[in-house]
């Protein structure tokens, strides 16, 4: 279905003065154009099942959050009303950086078969050395397991397994593996190339002690 939103005042996220006279026109899920209401072709137009006339109305498309929390520790409840409000903030996507996983991942499906109203959720499964697992967080998320000892959260060392600890990770479905804490620049790299090999994303911050930023 492709739908025309006329006459919106457009705040596009970036500080930038608000933009009136917009319209905005989406198929389906997906933003297909963004221009003055008097640029858009009236072919475009014709194509429209619908145009909804937003006179007065202020508009903020497609913002991307990228790193949030929503299950540290999970708190179903709260992960919902947090989800609800950043869609209706205008946030369409939103990148999840470690958490619970056994939770993220039924909230990721709630949200893409409609079952709440949330952005889409893309996450990560977490690798770090030994020393992280100390920090409760770790707990907070491995409830009723061991931190490190679990697909979404694995403390990684020189005698890992790299290939069957990256298909575990994938295996919880997430979009990436996040390589956080306690790693050398050596490990870093290998965590990347095989998950590379293997088809999935890796994220980080900017340093990952003991490696260097130019490392990581």
């Amino acid at each position: 279905m492709i739908a025309a939103y006329r006459g919106a005042t457009l705040l596009d996220g970036t500080g930038a003065p608000a933009r009136p006279a917009t319209t905005i026109l989406v198929d389906g899920e997906r933003i297909r154009l963004i221009a003055p209401d008097a640029d858009v072709p009236a072919e475009l137009l014709e194509l429209a099942d619908t145009v909804v006339e937003l006179d007065g109305r202020h508009v903020i498309p497609g913002l991307i959050d990228s790193h949030q929390h929503i299950a540290t520790p999970p708190d179903r409840p709260t992960a919902e009303a947090t989800l609800a409000r950043d869609l209706y903030g205008g946030i369409t996507a939103t990148r999840d950086m470690a958490d619970d996983l056994r939770q993220v991942s039924d909230l990721a499906r709630a949200a893409l078969v409609g079952e709440i109203p949330a952005p889409d959720i893309h996450y990560a499964a977490l690798m770090a050395g030994p020393g992280f697992f100390d920090d409760p967080r770790t707990w907070q998320v491995s409830q009723g397991a061991t931190p490190g000892q679990v697909p979404w959260m694995q403390a990684v060392d020189a005698g890992t397994d790299l290939p069957l600890a990256v298909a575990m990770a994938r295996g919880t479905y997430a979009t990436a593996i996040k390589v956080y804490a306690d790693l050398p620049g050596e490990t870093v790299a290998a965590i990347t190339a095989e998950a590379h090999r293997q088809n999935i994303a890796v994220w980080a911050h900017a340093a990952v002690f003991p490696a260097t930023p130019a490392q990581v």
